[in-house]
């Protein structure tokens, strides 16, 4: 598409409406430099950060003029021919943070999808280093969408939650059965947590246990996390109200630690004695995003970990659901919460 005007899905506030308006328009294709590439897009996820604007009159926060979404982008770089998978975090590169390989904390970090035009497109320019090659022969290379939240599961796992005891597995709590829920528990099973994920709608029990039931994760309703059982929690639900926070502190033991994983609506605030809270010693962390220090690469490691997970059920379940980027509106419609038939995720594609 280099040279070309290129098709985008913009979003713009309108009127008085905390909702954005999607509009296809055409966008001169970006200039051209040494250092980027342009992406021909071929799949891109529909991120539960991105629907809780575009799919939500309840959102209050600010917004880019002329929002163009899409950060979990999988595609062709024009530059090589290849398969690539776009890591979204643009940092400064020149900062101590991104020397030490925190670009989640850089203070000029730009994303794809958000500071910069997304994959909500016919094609996406990024800089060269954030076109990742996909180096598998994965048969639907649409799964490696989940990269960028299977590496924020994994940033959450390695930097967030202590390690399991070498004695016994440590028992983990993981709330929200969403895409990111899911990565976050089979991440953590396979770092060696004792791993219970609770959902809150009763329906969905039974299709999550057929779905990670080679995983090592139990699937239970609320009440499977009763009181003080927990030494860590993990809050991976939809950030829409603070129950799933207040859950969380009721089921952590005391001096244990909870990690919250979600992006929370600006206007949600916690209505608990913070004092109780401290009492009981308990580790209460944010973590954002994905890195690639601690000896490690999260986003890289991501598809590693979805090269074993490519055939797996519950990949192929949050990759099964999709849209052609012409029908947008139908993929939103679909995620809504009011939807009858809510799928786990939806992923656009692109035909050439």
């Amino acid at each position: 598409m280099t040279g070309v005007d290129t098709l985008v899905w913009e979003a713009r506030l309108d009127g008085t409406s905390r909702s954005p308006r999607l509009a296809p328009v055409r966008r001169a294709a970006s200039a051209t430099n040494a250092g980027t590439t342009e992406v021909r897009v071929r799949f891109s996820g529909l991120c539960g950060s991105d629907t809780g604007k575009l799919c939500s009159d309840a959102w209050c926060g600010p917004l880019p003029e002329g929002w163009v979404p899409g950060h979990e982008v999988v595609g062709i770089d024009t530059r090589t021919g290849t398969w690539v998978a776009v890591n979204p975090l643009v940092g400064c590169e020149g900062c101590a943070e991104c020397a030490l390989g925190r670009l989640h904390l850089c203070p000029g970090l730009r994303r794809v999808g958000w500071d910069l035009p997304g994959g909500l497109a016919e094609s996406v320019r990024v800089p060269v280093r954030n076109a990742v090659p996909l180096t598998s022969g994965a048969a639907d290379p649409a799964v490696f969408v989940l990269a960028d939240p299977v590496a924020v599961a994994l940033h959450g796992v390695r930097c967030g939650l202590p390690a399991p005891a070498s004695s016994r597995a440590g028992r983990l709590g993981v709330i929200g059965a969403g895409t990111l829920g899911i990565c976050t528990a089979v991440s953590a099973a396979r770092s060696g947590w004792d791993v219970f994920l609770a959902t809150r709608r009763p329906g969905q029990e039974e299709r999550l246990r057929t779905l990670l039931a080679d995983t090592g994760v139990t699937v239970c309703p609320e009440s499977g996390l009763p009181a003080g059982t927990c030494d860590a929690v993990v809050d991976a639900a939809s950030g829409h109200s603070a129950a799933p926070l207040l859950q969380a502190l009721e089921a952590v033991r005391d001096g244990g630690t909870i990690l919250v994983q979600n992006a929370y609506a600006p206007q949600v605030k916690l209505s608990t004695p913070l004092r109780e809270v401290f009492r009981r010693s308990i580790t209460l962390r944010g973590s954002y995003s994905h890195c690639r220090a601690n000896n490690g690469d999260d986003f890289r490691d991501a598809l590693q970990l979805l090269v074993q997970a490519a055939d797996s059920a519950w990949a192929t379940a949050l990759t099964s659901t999709r849209y052609p980027l012409a029908r947008l509106p139908d993929a939103l419609a679909a995620l809504h919460p009011d939807a009858a038939h809510r799928p786990p995720k939806v992923l656009l594609t692109f035909r050439r």
